[in-house]
């Protein structure tokens, strides 16, 4: 797009960071301001780990603190908006290279949303993080490993029993594997229920391992 474009474009249709709603160029994900104060909201997954048993993935990822602006930049990437996933998948990126195995193929999938909720909304946004970030890794996705049922319950409500209760609306997709590692996203890391579950449902279809990538984990402090 030419300068005149980008200039029209500015004007009627603005760029706003997803963090504080404040206007940045078209060369910008999110503004100076709220990259800073994210920074400062950075938590490493082992800290989350730390002391949880029968974690049936092999490792993960994290980026932040579930509160102040990634909590804002989270609420932002559930309704659709895509500078914070794009931010955010950049990060994530850099973390899961370091956790990449050596041989054997790597696939990126996600916690699914149900089929009407998705045709309704017209995106997923734990599918849009994971796309992101396999785009920046320049690895392959699967979208047939996992389905959920459709459900009005909101998981935020639900003690940890609940969860893992509530955990089983997911359900295996038609697809198969043979061995490869998955990187397992989804948006928020909170218990653990809904990773568990699917990353047992993705090892029953033959994954040979799993790596888990979330933007936040509820409860994990600060650097």
């Amino acid at each position: 797009m030419n300068r005149t474009g980008m200039l029209l474009l500015d004007i009627f249709f603005p760029n706003r960071c997803d963090c504080c709603g404040e206007r940045i160029p078209y060369d910008r994900l999110i503004c100076g301001e709220c990259a800073a104060a994210l920074m400062k909201q950075r938590v490493q997954y082992r800290n989350w780990a730390a002391g949880r048993t029968d974690l049936p993935w092999e490792d993960g990822a994290v980026l932040f603190s579930y509160e102040e602006t990634a909590r804002t930049g989270v609420l932002q990437m559930k309704d659709g908006r895509r500078g914070f996933s794009a931010f955010s998948a950049k990060l994530l990126a850099e973390e899961l290279a370091e956790l990449l195995p050596e041989n054997g193929s790597t696939i990126i999938t996600w916690v699914p949303i149900a089929r009407r909720r998705r045709r309704i909304q017209g995106y997923a946004h734990a599918e849009t993080l994971a796309r992101y970030t396999a785009k920046e890794l320049q690895l392959p996705v699967r979208h047939d490993l996992l389905l959920e049922l459709p459900s009005v319950t909101r998981q935020h409500d639900l003690t940890a029993a609940e969860r893992t209760k509530y955990a089983e609306r997911f359900s295996a997709g038609k697809g198969m594997l043979s061995g490869e590692t998955i990187l397992l996203f989804d948006d928020i890391l909170t218990t653990g229920a809904t990773l568990r579950r699917c990353t047992n449902l993705v090892k029953a279809a033959g994954a040979g391992a799993v790596i888990i990538a979330a933007v936040c984990a509820a409860g994990a402090s600060a650097q």
